[in-house]
């Protein structure tokens, strides 16, 4: 009689706790997927923008590496390495293009220990070399950023609008027409 009551409870027990239990686990799967979900976005939109790191893109996925990635420490400390360079004055010219390189290293480490994190492994070269970026979107950001400093120089007062005197051999606007005063005749010269 004994087993019949204790087969009764846990029965009992099984049927109250089971959904309990299913909801639990239920939601302890739903934050594990998506946690890897935003590792991934971060991952995702850092590959995207490796080549373009001025994109505001590029920008917010670093500025939330140190939350998603709160518990892996080769990341954390990858991300310090990066952050610390970024924020490094800039040196003399003689030496930027050593410092540019380094900086580039640095991120490349950064990307591999996130995609290492994320489950993908990926060489640091690769990483570098295999990257798409049209030349036309450098050059248009370097022109934009460009005239936006000049323009806030401008509208600061620390630059004045340089006019100078156009005297070319040749305008780039064509000749304006010619107009012919009207051919008077004889007879209506006479009136």
């Amino acid at each position: 009689m004994q087993t019949e009551v204790w087969y009764a409870l846990a029965t009992l027990a099984a049927i109250a706790l089971g959904p309990i239990i299913a909801v639990i686990v239920t939601r302890m799967l739903d934050r594990a997927a998506e946690k890897r979900r935003r590792r991934l976005d971060v991952f995702r939109n850092l590959m995207q923008t490796r080549g373009v790191r001025l994109d505001p893109v590029h920008v917010a996925a670093l500025n939330v590496v140190e939350i998603e990635f709160y518990k892996d420490k080769d990341v954390r400390r990858a991300f310090q390495s990066y952050i610390q360079h970024l924020s490094a004055p800039m040196p003399v010219v003689a030496e930027q293009d050593r410092f540019f390189e380094q900086r580039s290293d640095l991120f490349m480490h950064l990307l591999s220990e996130i995609g290492s994190s994320v489950g993908f492994t990926f060489d640091k070269r690769d990483l570098e070399r295999l990257s798409y970026v049209p030349q036309g979107w450098d050059s248009d950001q370097n022109t934009q950023r460009r005239n936006a400093e000049m323009l806030g120089q401008l509208l600061a007062g620390q630059r004045a609008i340089p006019i100078t005197h156009f005297t070319g051999g040749q305008s780039p606007y064509p000749e304006p027409p010619q107009i012919e005063p009207p051919k008077v005749s004889e007879h209506d010269a006479q009136f």
